[in-house]
């Protein structure tokens, strides 16, 4: 390493947090409210921090190591796109595949691979590459030497509280992230409910409806999923055998609205955590259907305007 860990771990989080930054006033600005961007609560972007620190064990020595600058520009130049491009494409994947979803969505744009990163944005990594290795940093190495001259254990404590923090931070934001895909999971299956209820009502017959419903019975018990996650907890089968064509299609719209409300409820009734982590991606996409995703957030979006007008 080109550094000591203490001083990578500092640049690490410096870098993060400029990141953060960047990302925020972007964000902000183009929301037009306040944005706090990124995955983790606190002010870090650690894909930056972890960019970067490729860049300084790697591109230090080019920057270095050769004797006319514009060459090293150059390379860094290219090196500093392929990296960062590297390093988004593959949190993006890992976080995809962790958390089946799509924090960050380039496919409205031209020139994107797979949604995951944006040529003309690799582009802008690679300059920044640049500005950082031959403007920004020198500074930030004055700044952690300051550190060095006041205690020379000081960066090690900050260094040190500052892992700790993130880590803590991740456990958190991790489990929000989690919970926000379950509850979209139980929204998009009471949803399916609810399309099925529909459809079952207008079946023409007493013994299609039955049947209709039997055969989520089975499908339930094939899929191995607990009675609370389908109708089971909700229809009483031999109870709607008993009833008349008219009472069994009234019942099983009492069951739709319930569970429209049910559903209206866990709509509005999102937490702080969830809210901020939604609002920081507003072009997050979910795997398979995304019309509970888009609910929410249109209902966030509808939050927020009454807020802002008592705010005025």
């Amino acid at each position: 390493m080109p550094y000591p860990f203490a001083d990578m771990a500092l640049y690490f989080f410096i870098y993060s947090f400029c990141g953060w930054l960047m990302e925020t006033v972007l964000c902000s600005v183009a929301e037009r409210r306040l944005v706090n961007r990124g995955f983790l609560g606190g002010p870090f972007c650690p894909i930056y921090g972890c960019a970067v620190l490729l860049m300084l064990v790697l591109l230090l020595p080019v920057r270095d190591g050769l004797d006319e600058p514009w060459k090293a520009v150059l390379v860094i130049f290219f090196s500093g796109t392929v990296l960062a491009t590297l390093v988004e494409y593959a949190i993006s994947w890992l976080m995809e595949k962790l958390f089946h979803a799509r924090w960050w969505d380039y496919s409205h744009m031209r020139f994107n691979l797979n949604g995951r990163v944006h040529f003309g944005i690799s582009l802008a990594w690679g300059g920044l590459a640049t500005l950082f290795l031959y403007f920004v940093q020198p500074l930030f190495e004055t700044l952690v030497s300051t550190l060095y001259a006041v205690n020379s254990r000081l960066p090690h404590i900050i260094s040190w509280s500052l892992i700790a923090i993130l880590a803590a931070d991740t456990v958190i934001s991790t489990m929000v992230a989690l919970r926000i895909g379950n509850k979209l999971d139980q929204l998009e299956k009471w949803s399916e409910l609810i399309r099925g209820y529909k459809e079952i009502i207008e079946l023409p017959t007493k013994e299609e409806i039955l049947y209709k419903i039997e055969g989520w019975y089975e499908r339930l018990a094939e899929g191995g999923r607990k009675a609370s996650d389908g109708i089971k907890s909700i229809i009483p089968l031999p109870e709607l055998h008993v009833l008349s064509f008219d009472g069994l299609r009234s019942r099983l719209a009492e069951y739709a609205n319930e569970l429209r409300k049910r559903r209206d409820l866990m709509l509005s009734g999102t937490r702080y955590l969830q809210r901020r982590m939604l609002k920081a991606f507003p072009r997050m996409r979910r795997h398979g259907n995304p019309a509970s995703l888009d609910e929410w957030q249109k209902q966030l979006q509808k939050e927020q305007k009454p807020d802002e007008a008592e705010k005025k």
